[in-house]
C-alpha cells in the first residue's frame, strides 16, 4: 500500500498557488539571515544610511541569485538541493579589521581571491581536508565566532559603539522587547511562528521604535522604487595578508556548508549527500562568493535556519527555495526595501541577533562535545582557544607588531591557524578512513532524473 503523501520531495514542484506562499516563507528567513552581514559591517565601519542601503541591497540580491543557482544548477555549478545561500557573518570580524587599515576595497579583493583559492584547495585536496581541518577545530572556530559576535550584539543593544546615547536605558528597552519576543516565540511558538521568530521579533521592535519617534524614515522616502545593486562601490584591491586570512576562514565556511548539506539530505532523503551534490554545493559557494565580492559582500554560506524550516513544513522542494531566491532578487532590485532595512535602530537589531549569536556559541560547544575530545585533542583546543580568545580580548597587546600579526592571531583566524598547525605537528593524529574523507557516492543521478527518494517510496 502506498504511503500517504506529506509535503513535496526534493525534485517535486508544487502548483503555483502553493509555490509562491511556500517560497515567501523561505524568503522571509533568507531576508533575516541576509541582514547581519551588511548591518554589522555598516555599524562597525560607520557607514551612513545610503551606504548601508547599498550593502543591504547587494546582500539581498546576491543571496537570492546564489539560492537560485544552488537549487536549479547551471552546468556543474549548483548542488540542485533545497539549500538557500546568504552572505556569511563569519566574515564580519575580518571586515572590521581589514577595512580600517587597507580600505573596504581590499576586503572585497581578499574575499574574491581568498574564496577562489579556498575552493581550489578543496577540489585539489578534498581527500585530505579532514586531516588538515578536523571537526573539532571547526567546533572551536564556531565557538570563538559566537563569543566574538555576542560581544558585538551587546554593543549594539547599548546603542552601537560611538553613539551619543550609548548605554541609555531606552536602548536596552528596545533591545529587550525584541529579544523577549524572539525568546517567547522560540520556546512556545510552533511551525512557521517558531522558524520566523527572529524576523517577527525584529519587526515588532522596529514598529515600537517607529511609533515612539526613534526611526528616521527620510532615507526610505528618498529611495527609488527600482535600482540595480551597485557593484564595487568601494572599489577593489588585493593585499596578501588579507587574502590569506579570508582563505583560512573559507575552510571554516566549507565545513559549515558540508554540515548543512548532510543535515539537509538526511532530513529530506535519509542519506548522506552524493559526491555530485557535494561538489555542486562547494562549487556554488566558490562561484557565488566571487560574485558576492563584486557586489560589496562577503563570501556566501548556507542559510542554516532555512534548512530547519524544511523540517517544519515538510516541503522539501528545491523549486520552493528557488522561488524564495527570485523573491530576494526582486527585493535587492528595490532600493526602498533596502532603505527600510538600513534605518532599523541599532538596539533593535542588537536584540534580534543576540540570541542568534548565542546559538552559534552553543553550536560550537556541541560540535566539540560530539567529537569526544581525548588528551591530544583537548590540548590543541586549549591552546587554540586561549590564543584566539585571549588576543581577541586584548588586541592592543599586539600593537607593536604589524597589523598582519594581529589579524592572524585574534579571534577566529588565531583559533583556526593555531589549531591547524598543532594538529599537523603533534604526534598521535588519528588516521582518516576513506569513508570519512568523502561523502558516500550514492544515487548520483537522483538530482537529474526528476525522481526523488520520497517519490520512489510512495510508488
Amino acid at each position: 500500500m502506498s504511503k500517504i503523501k506529506q509535503g513535496y520531495g526534493m525534485n517535486e514542484c508544487p502548483p503555483v498557488h502553493q509555490l509562491i506562499p511556500f517560497g515567501l516563507q523561505h524568503a522571509l528567513l533568507i531576508a533575516f539571515q541576509s541582514l547581519p552581514y551588511p548591518l554589522l559591517v555598516s555599524a562597525g565601519l560607520g557607514f551612513d544610511a545610503a551606504e548601508t542601503a547599498i550593502l543591504v541591497a547587494c546582500s539581498f540580491f546576491v543571496g537570492g541569485l546564489s539560492s537560485v543557482i544552488q537549487t536549479l544548477g547551471i552546468g556543474p555549478v549548483g548542488g540542485k538541493v533545497p539549500i538557500a545561500m546568504v552572505c556569511s557573518i563569519v566574515f564580519v570580524s575580518p571586515a572590521l579589521l581589514i577595512a580600517p587599515e587597507y580600505g573596504f576595497g581590499s576586503f572585497m579583493g581578499a574575499c574574491l581571491a581568498g574564496t577562489l583559492i579556498c575552493c581550489g584547495i578543496f577540489f585539489a585536496f578534498a581527500e585530505k581536508l579532514k586531516i588538515v581541518f578536523p571537526t573539532f577545530i571547526s567546533g572551536a572556530v564556531v565557538l570563538v565566532l559566537g563569543t566574538s559576535l555576542t560581544s558585538v550584539a551587546i554593543q549594539y543593544c547599548a546603542g552601537g559603539s560611538g553613539a551619543e546615547n550609548f548605554g541609555d536605558p531606552i536602548n536596552y528597552a528596545f533591545a529587550g522587547v525584541t529579544f523577549l519576543v524572539i525568546l517567547t516565540l522560540t520556546i512556545f511558538g510552533k511551525g512557521f511562528l517558531r522558524g520566523a521568530a527572529p524576523l517577527i521579533g525584529l519587526t515588532i521592535g522596529f514598529i515600537i521604535a517607529a511609533l515612539t519617534g526613534n526611526v528616521d524614515f527620510s532615507p526610505v522616502e528618498q529611495a527609488a522604487w527600482f535600482g540595480f545593486p551597485e557593484p564595487l562601490h568601494w572599489g577593489i584591491a588585493f593585499d596578501p595578508v588579507a587574502i590569506l586570512t579570508i582563505a583560512l576562514l573559507g575552510l571554516c565556511g566549507i565545513a559549515e556548508l558540508l554540515g548543512d548539506t548532510s543535515a539537509m539530505t538526511m532530513l529530506v532523503a535519509d542519506r548522506m549527500p552524493t559526491k555530485r551534490e557535494t561538489r555542486g554545493v562547494i562549487f556554488t559557494q566558490g562561484i557565488t562568493s566571487a560574485i558576492s565580492a563584486l557586489f560589496n559582500g562577503g563570501p556566501t554560506i548556507s542559510a542554516s535556519a532555512d534548512v530547519g524550516l524544511l523540517g517544519v513544513t515538510r516541503v522539501f522542494s528545491r523549486y520552493v527555495v528557488a522561488t524564495a531566491g527570485v523573491i530576494m532578487i526582486l527585493a535587492g532590485l528595490c532600493p526602498k526595501v533596502s532603505a527600510v532595512a538600513s534605518v532599523i535602530p541599532t538596539p533593535v537589531f542588537g536584540g534580534a541577533v543576540l540570541m542568534m549569536f548565542g546559538v552559534i556559541l552553543v553550536s560550537g560547544v556541541k560540535i566539540i562535545g560530539e567529537c569526544n575530545p581525548d588528551a591530544r585533542m583537548s590540548s590543541i583546543l586549549a591552546v587554540s582557544l586561549a590564543i584566539g580568545l585571549g588576543f581577541n580580548a586584548v588586541p592592543e597587546s599586539l600593537a607593536q607588531f604589524p597589523l598582519a600579526v594581529s589579524m592572524l592571531l585574534c579571534g577566529v583566524p588565531g583559533t583556526a591557524l593555531s589549531g591547524v598547525i598543532l594538529n599537523l605537528l603533534l604526534p598521535g593524529r588519528p588516521k582518516l578512513s576513506d569513508a570519512e574523507s568523502y561523502p558516500e557516492d550514492v544515487l548520483d543521478d537522483s538530482a537529474d532524473n526528476g525522481v526523488s527518494v520520497s517519490q520512489t517510496e510512495e510508488a
